[in-house]
């Protein structure tokens, strides 16, 4: 099978810094001095990572630990039957490491992955970055948010409605960067599928997903027919609304 994708993380108009990173088959942001990066690919092989991750800590750590999470990832891309139970041990340990080594100055990244390998994908997230596939012109959200809002609408105290606009809906129950003692850390699994040719698949940061709602990502989707226009215009929407936050995503689609 053959996938191309697009990848690109912005600063945003507020942010000095971007804190976000991003992993494409083995691309990603090396230099986390660059606030600006866009990556294209297109390959044909067995199997693919892509993920998207929001770094946390400011002065410098936030771009840190993302940097680890998608630096560990590069160490797991080119085999086969990927474990994200693995992964995510390994990535969690070496940022408590750097907290350490930092006095305990802490830093984090959330994690969103979408591994496909012979036609089957799977999608994993820790924290609020989010996945999305856009099939037959319908996004379906394959992620779940870890945030104290969305373990308040699973136990039916709030709608989404009213969670898209609560104080505290960006505040996580889970990311990169916990040591064990506080707490195991454990991303959210889908259920593997297969892929069908066409399927469009979105990872993002909560920059893009604050800034759009899935209507608006909806539309930009099913209205364009190149993913680097979907890409631009993403980035376009998100800026144009306010770009309050680093904004990072993948887009892909199944060729």
């Amino acid at each position: 099978m053959n996938v191309e994708s697009i990848a690109v993380t912005h600063e945003g108009r507020v942010r000095e810094n971007n804190e976000d990173n991003y992993f494409v088959c083995g691309a990603y942001k090396a230099d986390t001095s660059l606030n600006r990066l866009k990556t294209e690919h297109s390959e044909l092989r067995n199997n693919y990572i892509y993920a998207v991750c929001d770094g946390m800590g400011g002065e410098e750590h936030g771009e840190k630990a993302s940097l680890i999470a998608v630096e560990t990832l590069n160490e797991y891309w080119n085999g086969q039957n990927f474990s994200i139970a693995e992964y995510v041990q390994n990535a969690n340990g070496k940022i408590c490491n750097e907290i350490e080594k930092n006095n305990g100055t802490r830093m984090g990244t959330t994690l969103a992955v979408l591994y496909i390998e012979d036609k089957k994908a799977c999608a994993y997230n820790i924290g609020d970055s989010r996945i999305y596939i856009f099939r037959n012109k319908k996004l379906t959200k394959l992620s779940r948010d870890h945030t104290q809002t969305e373990r308040l609408v699973r136990m039916n105290i709030l709608t989404p409605e009213a969670a898209e606009k609560h104080p505290e809906r960006h505040r996580l129950t889970q990311n990169l960067g916990i040591f064990p003692e506080e707490m195991i850390v454990k991303p959210f699994e889908s259920d593997e599928f297969e892929t069908q040719k066409n399927d469009v698949f979105l990872l993002c940061s909560d920059g893009i997903t604050d800034m759009l709602s899935d209507d608006e990502i909806t539309n930009i989707i099913s209205e364009r027919k190149t993913l680097k226009r979907i890409a631009e215009l993403l980035l376009i929407k998100a800026l144009d609304k306010g770009g309050y936050d680093n904004l990072t995503f993948v887009l892909l689609r199944i060729c």
